[in-house]
Formats: structure tokens, sequence, C-alpha cells
């Protein structure tokens, strides 16, 4: 693996569909030897093969179980299980010492070939994207306790959507211990990601907003990013994004019915090449909420973010 680019996720059963998706877009995509770590457990062997079967061209993969009683001290709301947090748990002792290593969460698309991200300079432990909605410590969508904790409300917040990973300065900076502290000491609405970025405090390489295109990015009234990022780097991630975070939001999950990402040919164009058999599940909470959203007009999309409709993958060794 000395050569190889790192890639590390977190998927449990339920979301096989999804980390099939993930593998064959980074096959499609990567120009280099890449090797992804899936963090789960509760796969049978026959689901495992079927995972392994996606990784084609320069990519590898295997499946990591999650050991719960090595972290059964964190406490996740919500019932989000524990292979959701191993973004901030895998750097402790689940990594390789003296690499870099780039995690995604399952539901994303890798668009594009990610070597800028595995030959950028940084400075610290993680390279993130501002969140496109929250973007700032203090914006209250959602209470987190950075005045209980004297953060300063101003500093960038991060979205755990894509995290760049340095694993010996993460490691020196004993990160995973202090993240869990504050997982253990509040019920965080977005759970590792606000207690990650309680403990950086915006002391983190910022990537641009195309390494993680998150579908508020998109919408002309929920996006806080235009605060930061520049209008360049914003418009980069609608219509060049490398990787895109299909999140929960009021547009919908691509697998579930009435999904109006404009992207979201791109997710289920894969999903069909790995299992022709899948079908679309039904979100009756999400779809609501979307409904609700739409007739608000709070949903508006960016004219721009019409471009993602006709995106396609750039294949590997394809021009950039």
């Amino acid at each position: 693996m000395t050569n190889q680019r790192l890639m590390y996720t977190a998927a449990d059963v339920n979301y096989l569909l999804q980390a099939q998706v993930l593998l064959r877009s980074l096959s499609a995509t990567q120009n280099a030897a890449l090797h992804l770590i899936v963090f789960g457990s509760g796969w049978t062997p026959e689901q495992e093969q079927q995972l392994v079967a996606q990784a084609t061209g320069h990519v590898t993969t295997e499946i990591r179980p999650v050991d719960p009683e090595r972290h059964r001290a964190i406490r996740l709301t919500n019932n989000f299980p524990l292979a959701t947090a191993y973004n901030v748990l895998a750097p402790m002792n689940e990594l390789p010492t003296g690499k870099r290593a780039l995690y995604v969460d399952a539901d994303v698309v890798v668009r594009r070939d990610l070597a800028e991200l595995f030959s950028m300079e940084t400075k610290f432990p993680v390279g993130a994207v501002i969140d496109a909605h929250i973007s700032l410590m203090g914006i209250p969508s959602m209470w987190r306790p950075w005045r209980e904790e004297s953060v300063d409300p101003t500093v960038p917040y991060l979205n755990t959507g894509a995290l760049l990973v340095d694993v010996d300065r993460w490691r020196a900076e004993r990160l995973t211990e202090r993240i869990v502290e504050y997982l253990e000491r509040y019920d965080l609405p977005c759970v590792d990601q606000d207690a990650i970025n309680l403990v950086l405090r915006g002391g983190f390489d910022r990537l641009r907003p195309a390494f993680n295109s998150m579908p508020y990015h998109l919408m002309k009234l929920l996006r806080n990013a235009d605060l930061i990022e520049s209008e360049a780097d914003i418009a980069e991630s609608m219509v060049d994004p490398a990787i895109i975070h299909f999140h929960r939001s009021f547009l919908g999950k691509p697998w579930a019915y009435r999904c109006t990402h404009p992207a979201r040919h791109l997710w289920t164009e894969l999903a069909s090449a790995a299992n022709p058999k899948w079908r679309r599940s039904v979100d009756a909470m999400g779809a609501a909420r979307g409904f609700a959203a739409h007739k608000a007009r709070m949903s508006v999309l960016d004219e721009r973010a019409t471009a993602m409709r006709s995106l396609s993958l750039v294949p590997a060794g394809g021009a950039q």
C-alpha cells in the first residue's frame, strides 16, 4: 500500500448499494493506484464479494469490521451506528502511519481524478470544505456549544463529507481523543461533525467546494457559503465538481422517490450498473419536507446548478 493513494469510508450492510456506487465511481475516474477501506459490520461473505467486484482499474478495496467494544464509551445521538463516527475514529489506530488518507461519506459520487488532493501542500492535520449551509460556527441552524466552549462564532465550520487527513499529524495532536471528549460531553445535533469543529476551531486546510459539492451549494436561499467562498469556487462546485455529496436535504436522496437533485442521474446510472435490479426506496418524511420546502420556495436552485443535469464522469486518462 506504500505507493497507493488511501481512502476510507464507513458503511454498514444497509448502505451496500451506496458503497458500490462510490467504488464504481472511483474505478472509473482514478488515474493512479488507490485503496479504499470500508469500515462497517454485519457484512455477509456474499455482500463483501458484491462490493469487491465493483473495484476495477487502479482501485482495490477491503472491508474492515467495526469493533463496538473498542469505542463503547462513545454516545451517538439519533441512534446513529458507530460506523458513522469512523471518519474521526479510524485515524487513531486503524490507518497506516506516514500516509495521507481521504475520508468520504458513502453517499458520494467521485466524478474526476483526485490527484490534486493527494499532492497539495497542507498546514493542518485536516483539510475539508466549509459547510455550504452552516459555514460559520455560530450560524444558528442548530444549537452547538460554541459559547459554552469559548469558540469564536465566526470561525469557518467544515463539513465532514470529505476529510483529507494527515495521519501522523492527527495522532500527534490527539484529535480522536479530543473529539470523543465532546461526543461524551454533549448531545450534538451534527454529532461527529460538530465535535471535530469544536476541536479544530477553524484550524483546517480549506478545500475548494468542488471537492465536496453539497446540495446547499445549489440552493439560493439556504447557501451561506457565500460569506466565505469566492464566486468562482462556488460556481465550480456546480459546473465541474470532483466529489458530489448527496447528503440529506430538501432535494432528497437519489435512491429515494421524488429526489430533485440535478446530478441524481450520475448516482442512479452507477447504481444500475452495480445492480440492475435495485429499486428506489420510499422516504415519506423526506418527500414531505421537500414538498413543503418547494412550496415555500426554500429550495429554489441557483441557475448554474442546471449544468449538473448534463454532467458525466471524467474517465481515468481523460482530460481534467
